[in-house]
C-alpha cells in the first residue's frame, strides 16, 4: 500500500494493540487480518503478536494503516461497517484486560441505574484508554450528551480525509454504551475529525437511548 504513515513515536500498550488485532480477526477472520498486515508491512505481527504486557510499544501508526488497509480492500462502504463491527468487538476485550475504574465492583455497577451507569461508565472507559495509550481521551458530560474526546487519535493519525473516519471508535463507543445501558442502543455520531483538519476528534454520545 503506498503512503504508508510514517512511525509516530506515540503508542498503545503492547495488551491494547493485542486487543485490537483479536478484534479485527473476529470481523475479517484470520486470512483477513494476515491480508491487512501484509499490505501494511506489518506482516511481522502474524507470528509475533504484540505481547500481552503494559509496555507502550505498539505505535498508533500500525492503527491508522490498519484502518486505510481496510477500505484499501473492501471499499469505503464495506470498511465502514467492519471497523464498527470491530470496534464493537474491541469493548468486552478491553474489559477482560484492563479494569474499569467505575468505583464500584461489577455486581454493584450493574445494579445502578442506567443514566448513573452512563454518567460513570464513559469516563471510566476514556480513563482506561488514556492510562494505556500515548493519547488523551476526555468524556465531557453536556447535559443531553457526553462530547467524548480524543487528542491524537490513533484511527485517522496521520490521515487526510473529507469526512470523519473514526468508525472504529464508534463502534467501540457504541458497544460500550450497550452495556452501560442494559442492552439499550445509544446514537454515537462522530462531529470532528483530525483527518479533516479539526485539531482532535470528538464523539457526541446521546444519553438517551434509541428507540
Amino acid at each position: 500500500m503506498r503512503n504508508l504513515v510514517s512511525p509516530s513515536g506515540y503508542y498503545f500498550s503492547n495488551r491494547l494493540g493485542r486487543v485490537l488485532l483479536e478484534s479485527f480477526e473476529e470481523t475479517i477472520g484470520r486470512n483477513g487480518l494476515n491480508a491487512l498486515l501484509n499490505l501494511t508491512e506489518s506482516s511481522s505481527l502474524i507470528e509475533r503478536p504484540p505481547a500481552n504486557d503494559l509496555s507502550l510499544c505498539f505505535d498508533i501508526a500500525i492503527v491508522s494503516n490498519l484502518n486505510r488497509a481496510l477500505e484499501v480492500i473492501y471499499g469505503p462502504r464495506g470498511a465502514r461497517g467492519l471497523a464498527l463491527r470491530s470496534g464493537r468487538a474491541m469493548y468486552d476485550r478491553v474489559v477482560d484486560a484492563f479494569e474499569l475504574p467505575t468505583g464500584f465492583n461489577d455486581l454493584a455497577f450493574r445494579l445502578l441505574p442506567v443514566q448513573t451507569r452512563l454518567k460513570i461508565g464513559v469516563p471510566a472507559l476514556a480513563r482506561v484508554l488514556t492510562q494505556h495509550t500515548d493519547q488523551t481521551h476526555r468524556a465531557v458530560d453536556r447535559g443531553s450528551h457526553f462530547d467524548y474526546t480524543i487528542e491524537r487519535c490513533a484511527v485517522c493519525w496521520g490521515q487526510e480525509a473529507k469526512s470523519p473516519i473514526c468508525h472504529l471508535i464508534v463502534g467501540l463507543l457504541q458497544e460500550a454504551l450497550c452495556a452501560f445501558g442494559r442492552g439499550q442502543e445509544f446514537r454515537v455520531q462522530q462531529t470532528e475529525c483530525r483527518a479533516t483538519g479539526a485539531a482532535a476528534c470528538v464523539f457526541r454520545i446521546e444519553k438517551e437511548p434509541i428507540v
